[in-house]
């Protein structure tokens, strides 16, 4: 997460909350599609411990939210957060 969050030209949007990351390397709420499933009291500061499943992934039974882009003729785009509505212009 370090490395993406640092890379020059990358703005601002998550489509999933980082949890692994914790608050270090995430983005401002506004910018993730999708939530983790079970509401959090406070946001982890570090990595939590993951218990072992063996290889098996994880499963994802909440809403699951998009990120659309679109351009413009004038070289501006905007992403929209579908979860929450949340739009920004880029130019």
């Amino acid at each position: 997460m370090r490395t993406l969050l640092t890379s020059p030209g990358l703005e601002d949007w998550q489509l999933h909350f980082a949890l692994l990351g914790g608050q270090e390397h995430t983005v401002p709420g506004l910018f993730i599609a999708n939530d983790v499933d079970e509401p959090l009291k406070a946001m982890p500061i570090a990595p939590p411990v993951q218990a072992d499943r063996g290889g098996l992934p994880s499963a994802a039974d909440g809403q699951a939210y998009w990120l659309h882009a679109s351009a413009s003729e004038d070289g501006t785009f905007t992403v929209t957060n579908s979860r929450n509505g949340f739009s920004k212009t880029y130019r």
